[in-house]
């Protein structure tokens, strides 16, 4: 082999290897990160195989329905309605009773100070509907709102005011929400009831929660058992992306899920709900 064609050849053999170097850095950062995800959760976004469930914080006993009693009367056809005035509370009882005495207290549970609740309000004859908030017992008014119901069905929210007083820790509240049809007797107004408790967030969960994005946020309270804040991160991601149709999905195989079983208005829209002002 000649000096020039040797020359030619190593040039050439470290052209290529130049080359080479040059290709695996430029994928090789890439797969690194992709390998060594922050957390499980980010890795099934990434994929887009992340599920939004929720696991009931209920450890003693057999699973039992929601308090979601009410009563009927007051508005015409509504209550042949179905679905009918519903809480979204996990394992919802479709339609009302006359009966509230039987009701078991199964509270929701939330980690906000001022939490937002949420309820499906059927086509009705109904204006206004009113959202009352009481202690344990029903005895003490913590906050009464009425609000001007849409002329569409569909799922509404009723966010506790910032300048109320906190809900305190580890504390059984109970809240209801009627149409109101009847304006002199509340007695015939179809409603609704459920409880809430809020509770310090699980170490864990607290760990986490400045270090994810809204998504894996939403995983994160389902697996905690942490219904408020699940529904209320959904609804806000929602609304802010309404177009997106893998957000809609999670929505409605949240609801159907049979640690949830609210798919008679798992296909039910968000709307809007005005304050009546006094």
């Amino acid at each position: 082999m000649t000096k020039t064609t040797y020359s030619l050849l190593l040039a050439t053999t470290s052209l290529v290897c130049s080359l080479s170097l040059v290709s695996f850095s430029r994928y090789a950062t890439p797969v690194l990160a992709e390998s060594q995800p922050v957390n499980s959760l980010a890795s099934k976004v990434l994929s887009g195989s992340l599920e939004i469930g929720f696991k009931s914080p209920r450890t003693e006993g057999e699973p039992q329905e929601s308090g979601t009693l009410g009563t009927r009367g007051g508005c015409g056809s509504e209550e042949f309605l179905s679905p009918s005035l519903t809480p979204l509370t996990p394992n919802t009882v479709q339609g009302l009773t006359e009966n509230q005495d039987t009701v078991d207290e199964h509270p929701t549970l939330t980690v906000s100070d001022h939490p937002s609740f949420f309820v499906y309000v059927p086509k009705t004859s109904a204006t206004t509907g009113e959202f009352i908030l009481t202690n344990q017992q029903g005895t003490e008014e913590i906050y009464y709102t009425s609000v001007a119901l849409p002329e569409t069905p569909g799922i509404i929210r009723v966010k506790l005011p910032t300048n109320l007083d906190p809900l305190e820790v580890n504390q059984l509240y109970q809240w209801s929400f009627s149409l109101k049809c009847n304006n002199e007797s509340a007695a015939g107004n179809p409603t609704v009831i459920g409880w809430i408790e809020r509770t310090e967030p699980n170490p864990a969960l607290k760990k986490d929660l400045d270090k994810v994005k809204p998504l894996e946020l939403a995983a994160l309270y389902g697996n905690y058992g942490v219904w408020h804040e699940l529904l209320t991160t959904l609804v806000d991601l929602r609304q802010s992306h309404p177009e997106d149709a893998n957000l809609t999905m999670m929505w409605e195989n949240l609801l159907k899920s049979e640690s949830v079983k609210l798919e008679k208005i798992s296909q039910a829209p968000l709307v809007e709900s005005t304050p009546m002002e006094y």
